[in-house]
């Protein structure tokens, strides 16, 4: 009789087939995992700091240290996931934005919220007002504007609610080594330069001209003008002496009056400036906006707009 031939054994030797079996063609061999038995499952899933509660962090620390069948893990894993997404839904902090001229006025604001409430707003600045509400309608995710109302409203922007800072006024200032007494001085010919921000898209610019244009200086002034895009820019130039005068805004005059010759308040002439904080529609039911809409009621809040020379 001869020797039966020897025959490689298999990696994982099937089990003898059960009667009635024979001749049924075998399936085909099971791939074998190279996962050691009781090894963690460790989740992709990475959630930022500020999104995770302690109960989230709680279970995302049993996903990575316990060892689970590999379907309830799985599972767990997109069940956490969902609850962060969830859970930051609601945590994003305000997202607040103005036009340059009123960016330090905003900034203290910020601060003091983030003081008060330990969440430091985002801060977005950039340009003059309609820069920045072209920017949100591009996309860029601010939940509170400050500007004055009219503004606002006017904008292709919708807004849920506003809420009120304070009244602005417009001001006249003029270099070192020039004298205006009275608007209508701005027809001397010592007088060659007059700046104004934009008057599209920048509240004192467009008040400047609604103010000219109310006094009948306009049309006369019209080749000595020259429009900047914000009223930073414009105080530069007034400062540097490339502007004989320029239409600015009060908190700058204040904060920097030393550098230049001097300047007038222009109370009338043009749509009253009320400065508010509009809520972008869509973020009136964001928790830490509304709380940053509360903190603006504050007397606190109230001091630093007093401070920036808005009026009641």
């Amino acid at each position: 009789m001869s020797p039966t031939p020897w025959k490689r054994p298999c990696a994982s030797p099937r089990p003898p087939c059960s009667s009635g079996t024979e001749g049924r063609k075998p399936s085909a061999p099971r791939a074998m995992s190279c996962k050691r038995p009781g090894r963690p499952l460790r989740s992709s899933i990475t959630l930022l700091p500020r999104q995770e509660t302690a109960m989230l962090r709680s279970v995302r620390k049993i996903l990575m240290r316990t060892a689970f069948p590999r379907n309830f893990a799985v599972l767990a894993a997109a069940l956490l996931c969902s609850a962060a997404l969830a859970v930051s839904a609601g945590a994003e902090p305000p997202a607040v934005t103005t036009g340059l001229g009123y960016k330090p006025m905003v900034q203290e604001l910020c601060a003091l919220y983030a003081q008060k409430s330990g969440q430091k707003p985002v801060e977005m600045y950039n340009g003059n007002i309609g820069q920045m509400l072209e920017q949100i309608r591009a996309g860029s995710g601010a939940s509170v504007v400050v500007s004055d109302r009219a503004t606002l409203e006017s904008s292709n922007v919708a807004f849920a609610e506003f809420r009120p800072l304070g009244r602005a006024v417009l001001m006249l200032a003029w270099k070192k080594g020039v004298d205006i007494r009275d608007p209508a001085d701005l027809k001397k010919p010592e007088i060659g330069s007059i700046g104004y921000p934009d008057a599209k898209a920048a509240i004192y610019g467009k008040a400047a001209v609604a103010f000219m244009k109310g006094n009948g200086l306009y049309e006369e002034l019209q080749p000595r003008l020259t429009m900047f895009s914000t009223v930073p820019q414009v105080f530069s130039y007034l400062v540097s002496g490339n502007l004989d005068a320029a239409f600015v805004n009060e908190a700058l005059i204040r904060k920097q009056g030393g550098k230049i010759g001097g300047w007038m308040e222009l109370d009338k002439g043009y749509e009253p400036l009320f400065l508010v904080a509009g809520v972008v529609r869509g973020h009136e039911n964001d928790p830490d906006v509304k709380a940053f809409l509360d903190f603006l009621g504050s007397p606190e809040a109230k001091a630093v707009c007093v401070k920036n020379n808005l009026r009641p």
